[in-house]
């Protein structure tokens, strides 16, 4: 239970609007950090925004090859304000309804209410066993608003050792050019054994409230009239380890007027 909760606490570094590009590589100590993101469609309206399906994968290193790997223990990740979110008529997913779940019961409980997927792994370090790596898929809920800030519930299973665990993630608005801040602590009582090595997320969802069609994330290419392609700075993440070290890593990507 405990380790796919740390996993899962990982997972929701995820929702971006971005462009195809390389991914950023940033280094500090021996801490290397991996981070990268995709947007689609690519071309998107001048005015307004459309339907996009975003993707992120992160990935934790430790470049003098030590095990275990530096430890992640907190994540915060500003989006670029101009992404937007649209939630309104979505149906929402407790945590006691699907924690523990498998996969197949979680979606089969709150399926109306997934909003992404995604896969995780991490390096197991337990007294008195050989360390071992752990991966599972990922389910993204959309859940319950509490004190006005939207939150998503983020759901892992693993076969190998059998766990679930469900983390929720806090989802606010700052001011700036990040101005949409995903953020959450990992869990104390995992930070002995367990250590993030690798996750990827895919956000897509549409459906239908108030006879009309809706997308969960939308975005537009506000390009100056003239330009067809502009770059714009996509994400912000800061990724903090054990000990108080961290690492930052910025994107920047480019969109298409259609």
């Amino acid at each position: 239970m405990r380790l796919a909760g740390l996993i899962a606490a990982v997972a929701l570094l995820a929702i971006g609007l971005a462009g195809v590009a390389r991914g950023e590589r940033v280094q500090e100590g021996n801490i290397a950090v991996k981070f990268d993101g995709g947007i689609s469609p690519h071309a998107l309206p001048r005015h307004g925004t459309a339907p996009v399906t975003v993707t992120i994968d992160s990935s934790f290193q430790a470049t003098d090859g030590a095990d275990p790997p530096p430890q992640l223990q907190r994540i915060s990740i500003g989006i670029n304000r101009k992404g937007k979110i649209f939630d309104r008529g979505l149906p929402t997913c407790r945590v006691r309804r699907i924690q523990p779940a498998t996969i197949s019961a979680a979606r089969s409980i709150c399926g109306g209410a997934i909003v992404g997927s995604g896969h995780v792994r991490v390096r197991v370090h337990l007294a008195n066993q050989s360390p071992f790596t752990f991966k599972g898929p990922m389910l993204v809920f959309n859940g319950r608003r509490s004190g006005g800030e939207r939150r998503l519930l983020a759901q892992v299973y693993g076969i190998r050792p059998p766990s679930a665990f469900v983390l929720t993630f806090k989802i606010r608005r700052e001011a700036g050019t990040f101005g949409m801040v995903i953020q959450t602590t990992l869990p104390k009582e995992a930070r002995d054994w367990a250590y993030v090595t690798h996750f990827d997320m895919r956000l897509r969802r549409s459906y239908v409230y108030r006879g009309k069609r809706h997308s969960y994330v939308n975005a537009g290419c506000p390009a100056p009239d003239g330009f067809t392609v502009v770059p714009f700075q996509f994400a912000r993440a800061s990724f903090e380890f054990a000990g108080g070290r961290e690492v930052t890593s910025e994107l920047t990507r480019t969109c298409r007027v259609r």
